[in-house]
């Protein structure tokens, strides 16, 4: 009979940011494959909204908000200082939960990275507890460094040699945390946990009749004919682009206006981070499609705007992969959309920011299809028209690659299994 196993996860969510939810649904499924009566300790965010979205008595939802973390630190670290002074407290309640951890899984997309120093009090919370009570902390694939910033270099230095070990999320990481000094015991390289992400790993059921009604209606126009094309926008870039002369919005619009002068085309416009009836930005693109929508009424033609199917709730992984799946191009600026689209073999374009696109995108044969959000001189136009006349010779390229992306995402899990088989 196999020992009852206890999971802690971090950097994860099932409400908000989708990609999030992906990692931590692939990395629930891949767990329980390796041991099916497995628990979890999930950090989130949002542990009140994932509690009601999933209900499953294994799961224990801590908050992973920084004040909360903060508090949680300080509880652990109190422990940790009297067990130096002979008093070994008992913990009960979260405490325990965490504690009694054989493995502690770091599922964020990136940590302990230039131009991220602001993160970095974060980066270490996440992990500490674990460390002081010598629970492995493994990090599964993520994208790290550079670590030029002395001060982010001076933590990473002290810290991420601490690991159990760490998967880089591409060629660029492993070269940086290599050059950090990590040696090969620690550190190898590989691809993002949602490669190997299955529809039946979703664990919510969010919006999923208005996602099948545009599911049929894509395929509507398929059959007549009409390529389509997903925009899935990010409210982070966004953000990023209102300080620049580039306008994000507008250049989303005007690709829409170029490429439908040239070609009878539908597009529909997703969000891959999403909390309905919310206003805050964080993680939450419905408010950069609703931005976007109400421009593109005054700046498109009706005969144009009409032509754009628009998303503005909340869609869970499943859904997302049911409308990508039959896309013919997907233009985007989230990473786990973009991941999304590689996986199912869709010709994809990146409007991004960091090496954790281009690395990925390049195992792929398509760096040349990313661009940086602040280049004012980027268009798509020529390009969109090609990858569309050409779809199924892209499509082939990224099949080609698929299969050793899948197997270089599923060796994390495998390692899995020292803690939990």
């Amino acid at each position: 009979m196999i020992d009852l196993k206890k999971v802690a996860i971090i950097g994860g969510s099932f409400w908000g940011n989708r990609g999030a939810a992906a990692m931590l649904e692939t990395t629930i499924a891949k767990v329980r494959e390796i041991n099916s009566d497995a628990k979890f300790t999930i950090f989130t965010p949002y542990p009140e909204i994932d509690k009601s979205l999933v209900q499953d008595e294994t799961f224990t939802f801590v908050d992973s908000k920084p004040q909360a973390l903060i508090q949680l630190n300080i509880k652990v670290i109190w422990i940790w200082l009297l067990s130096k002074t002979g008093i070994n407290l008992k913990p009960s309640g979260v405490l325990k939960s965490i504690l009694d951890a054989h493995v502690l899984l770091d599922i964020g997309g990136i940590t302990f990275a230039d131009g991220r120093l602001i993160f970095l009090p974060y980066n270490i919370l996440t992990i500490l507890p674990a460390l002081l009570f010598k629970i492995p902390v493994v990090k599964l694939s993520q994208a790290a460094g550079s670590f030029k910033n002395p001060i982010i270099r001076f933590f990473a230095k002290y810290f991420l040699p601490k690991c159990d070990f760490i998967f880089a999320r591409g060629e660029k990481t492993l070269a940086f945390l290599q050059e950090l000094g990590l040696s090969e015991k620690k550190v190898a390289l590989a691809m993002d946990a949602t490669f190997v992400f299955q529809e039946d790993f979703c664990l919510t059921n969010e919006n999923n009749y208005s996602v099948h009604q545009i599911y049929d209606d894509i395929l509507s126009k398929k059959s007549q004919g009409i390529p389509v094309i997903g925009i899935s926008p990010s409210i982070l870039v966004m953000g990023k682009m209102s300080s620049k002369t580039v306008d994000y919005i507008h250049s989303l619009i005007e690709m829409i206006r170029k490429t439908s002068f040239q070609q009878d085309v539908h597009f529909v416009v997703f969000p891959n981070a999403s909390r309905e009836k919310s206003k805050k930005k964080r993680n939450n693109d419905i408010l950069a499609i609703e931005e976007m929508q109400n421009r593109a009424k005054l700046e498109l033609p009706l005969s144009i705007y009409n032509k754009i199917t628009w998303m503005t709730f909340d869609v869970d992984t499943k859904g997302i992969n049911e409308i990508v799946s039959i896309l013919d191009l997907l233009i985007t600026s989230r990473f786990h959309a973009m991941v999304f689209g590689l996986r199912l073999a869709i010709p994809t374009i990146v409007i991004g920011w960091s090496h954790k696109y281009h690395e990925v995108m390049k195992f792929f044969g398509l760096e040349d299809f990313v661009f940086d959000y602040k280049d004012p001189n980027r268009s798509f136009d020529e390009l969109i028209l090609e990858v569309i006349k050409n779809n199924e010779t892209f499509h082939s390229q990224i099949m080609q690659q698929l299969p050793k992306a899948s197997d270089l995402s599923q060796k994390q899990f495998d390692y899995l299994k020292r803690f939990l088989d």
